[in-house]
């Protein structure tokens, strides 16, 4: 027990004689213009084994600091290269905090008291007209033989751009004719969709076979009489293709045909025997009616031309 206590009393004796650290700034001109560029020295003092954190920039707005070359772990003194934008008071080197731990593990920080600077004017006292002085010499403009290559280059690439736009602008290009494709004819359109319907049908149940069927039919008389057959009924339907001079001979077939379909759609009819038969009733009527509509145009076109040459 005694030895544990002496040897606690000596390590804390020890360490009681240790110094305690200490920072210092030291610039390397107390007087200085504004902008003009200095060394701050920052060292501390302590003991060998303590290390330190040095800050890698300060800056207040008025005065800064960046640390020359990077500082080690093990480093005591570090030089910041700096520079001062203020005047008066705030001309100076502000306290800096530094980070430091002991080899016994504790830590703490240690701050530099501020250094006051003497901001001096960089202006000629013996000029009549005061100018700001340069804070360097004026550095010649060395241009290598590479920038005269790149420049001759852009030179031309500017030239034959300007030439193609101004070619461009006198010989414009003749505009492509679009390509128009022309318009498929309700006839077309309608013994298209009878050929796919008369290939699908074997897997269509009847009902839906005749869906498709009479929407086919209605379709092509919406297109060839320019009227809204599809949003019809089937009664209205007869009324109108009765009433016109194209279809009205060929009603009867109409009426069997859309007969035949509502029977199958709201009657519960199932018989599809008739399906290849009706598909062909279709394809007549829709053969029937253009051909009356070519003949009707083919006659009012003949009057027109006798009446222009009367």
């Amino acid at each position: 027990m005694k030895l544990f206590l002496g040897v606690s009393l000596f390590l804390s004796l020890a360490q009681a004689g240790l110094p305690h650290p200490s920072l210092e700034a030291r610039p390397s001109t107390s007087n200085i213009s504004i902008g003009e560029r200095f060394q701050v020295t920052l060292e501390t003092r302590g003991a060998s084994t303590t290390t330190y954190e040095f800050p890698r920039e300060i800056n207040t707005g008025s005065v800064e600091l960046i640390q020359s070359r990077p500082a080690g772990a093990m480093a005591t003194t570090v030089v910041y290269d700096a520079q001062v934008f203020a005047l008066g008071s705030e001309a100076r080197i502000p306290e800096i905090e530094v980070r430091y731990k002991l080899a016994d593990g504790a830590s703490g920080i240690v701050k530099s008291p501020p250094v006051p600077l003497n901001v001096i004017s960089a202006l000629d006292p013996s000029d009549e007209n005061p100018a700001p002085a340069d804070f360097a010499p004026p550095v010649p403009v060395l241009v290598t033989r590479a920038f005269w290559i790149t420049s001759v280059a852009a030179s031309l690439l500017l030239i034959a751009g300007l030439v193609l736009l101004i070619r461009r602008l006198r010989f414009p290009k003749k505009p492509v004719d679009p390509s128009v494709t022309p318009a498929i004819s309700p006839e077309e359109e309608a013994l298209t969709r009878l050929d796919a319907l008369s290939t699908e049908r074997a897997t269509l149940e009847p009902k839906a076979f005749y869906i498709h069927l009479i929407q086919i039919l209605k379709q092509y008389l919406e297109r060839r009489l320019d009227a809204p057959v599809l949003e019809m009924t089937s009664t209205e339907t007869l009324a109108f293709v009765k009433a016109h001079a194209w279809t009205a001979p060929h009603v009867v077939g109409l009426r069997d045909l859309v007969t035949s379909a509502d029977l199958v759609k709201f009657g519960g009819s199932s018989d599809a025997s008739n399906a290849d038969r009706q598909i062909q009733l279709t394809r007549d009527l829709v053969g029937r009616i253009d051909r009356l509509r070519r003949v009707e145009r083919e006659i009012q076109t003949h009057e027109a031309d006798r009446r222009k040459t009367a």
